[in-house]
């Protein structure tokens, strides 16, 4: 869980790694890795929120918009956040 001090710095610009091959497939995203020939796929709530990343939503406003129309509790929501963010970092999806 974040603390409230973590909660409220500025996030930092997050961008989608270049070369890689994004499509939409019913309520998955799948990802394409070209340089290293690697194929990703993300659940129904992943995509959702890697596509508000690509548009330059920030966390709070995505986190929102998920407690909007998901039913998740608030600190459920910015641990999965946040463990996503990890694993789209790990994999080079993100920088």
């Amino acid at each position: 869980m974040l603390s409230k001090k973590q909660s409220s710095k500025k996030q930092k610009n997050i961008k989608i790694q270049k070369g890689l091959i994004v499509e939409k497939i019913d309520d998955q995203t799948v990802i394409f890795d070209t340089e290293e020939s690697v194929l990703y796929t993300l659940n129904e709530t992943a995509s959702v929120i890697f596509d508000k990343l690509k548009k330059n939503w920030d966390k709070e406003r995505i986190i929102n918009y998920m407690l909007k129309n998901y039913e998740v509790k608030r600190e459920r929501l910015e641990k999965d956040f946040e463990q996503l963010l990890k694993s789209l970092k790990r994999k080079k999806i993100i920088v």
